[in-house]
């Protein structure tokens, strides 16, 4: 996996008119974001979610460190959206 979200900042990402008039210039400032922070492998969903179980045990940690790791990264790109 990259190092998504790694910025503190919040940007300003503007709304999608509910009548899309604004739909490529919303598209274009909301993908370029996203790009920024390295968020687009969860949006084109090439960064699938980890398991949440390891097979063996002893890389429990591991896995359970990865999961978490994606779940943070979902949540910044829904937080990211929404503004």
């Amino acid at each position: 996996m990259s190092n998504p979200g790694s910025g503190s900042g919040h940007y300003n990402s503007p709304l999608l008119d509910n009548n899309g008039s604004n739909y490529d210039n919303w598209k274009f400032r909301v993908s370029t974001l996203l790009k920024m922070k390295g968020l687009m492998g969860i949006v084109r969903e090439t960064e699938k979610c980890p398991p949440e179980k390891a097979i063996d045990p002893k890389d429990q940690v591991a896995v359970t460190a990865a999961f978490n790791k994606w779940h943070t990264w979902n949540d910044q790109t829904c937080y990211d959206l929404k503004k």
